[in-house]
């Protein structure tokens, strides 16, 4: 896909390692509470810019009802290339929390009704019950709707997001219901971890992304163990049907651990960023 650039009042185009999520994205918050101990919203100068645990209305917004008038001003602007990008929810909050999910499902219902996609992203599993959850399920845009769970299996570290069996058998709920749904395992903290959460949601989950910590010792991941692990990951997915994006970070761990020919063996079953199965023989 061509490079974008959008610089929109309320979407934009993403860089770095947030583009291995997402093409566009869309912030209307900053602050998240749940206090991930690995969050980089909580480490050095950007925890001020991005707002720590207090959840806010950018400032470039007036209210709710400008942030939803001005998303839609850039979804028209660029519907052509959203169509095919969608656009992710969030990378300054999570945009399920209450104080964050009127204004996503706001969005949703626009985008979705334009035919854009949105891939929403939260550690939140209480919202299926509440308005933003049923009008959820009565939009009937499901082609349109990827919701996705961070799962890491290590709710000591997430001491005020919903816990992972929590957020495990809300997707459950979602995939019953015919939403497509997807798990965010970043940061791997531990592989045995990582296994755990995948062979819980194997069965209610279409697709993985999968990343490492940031911030840590070069040596934090045992080469051996962790190819050993990446390699049944992948083959496990594949043998299920699933799709498995590897994060930059994880496919540079990876090519650590393997000679070239299997380490493309490896990556020959998981997908693109925009979920193409990788062909390494183009």
């Amino acid at each position: 896909m061509e490079e974008l650039k959008i610089n929109g009042k309320a979407i934009y185009t993403t860089k770095g390692a947030a583009r291995e999520y997402g093409r566009v994205g869309c912030n209307f918050y900053t602050g998240c509470p749940h206090e991930c101990s690995y969050c980089y919203l909580k480490r050095g100068a950007p925890s001020k810019q991005l707002g720590g645990n207090v959840v806010q209305l950018k400032k470039c917004f007036k209210d709710e009802d400008d942030a939803i008038r001005k998303l839609k001003q850039d979804a028209v602007r660029y519907l052509d290339v959203l169509r095919k990008t969608g656009v992710f929810f969030s990378f300054t909050t999570d945009p399920l929390i209450p104080e964050t999910r009127e204004l996503t499902l706001r969005a949703t219902m626009a985008l979705s009704q334009m035919g854009i996609p949105v891939r929403i992203l939260t550690k939140c599993a209480d919202w299926l019950d509440t308005s933003f959850g049923k009008s959820l399920l009565e939009l009937n845009a499901f082609d349109n709707i990827y919701i996705g769970f961070t799962l890491t299996g290590r709710d000591d570290m997430e001491p005020k997001a919903s816990s992972n069996s929590d957020r495990i058998e809300a997707m459950r709920k979602l995939y019953n219901a015919g939403i497509k749904t997807w798990a965010s395992i970043e940061p791997v903290i531990d592989w045995l971890s990582c296994m755990e959460m995948v062979g819980r949601t194997i069965d209610c989950c279409d697709h993985y992304k999968i990343g490492l910590r940031s911030g840590v010792k070069k040596d934090y991941y045992d080469l051996e163990r962790s190819g050993l692990y990446l390699d049944t990951l992948t083959m496990f997915c594949l043998l299920a049907y699933r799709t498995v994006y590897l994060k930059e970070s994880a496919r540079k761990l990876l090519q650590r651990c393997y000679k070239e020919d299997y380490y493309n063996e490896i990556l020959s079953r998981t997908v693109d960023m925009d979920g193409n199965y990788i062909n390494l023989n183009k």
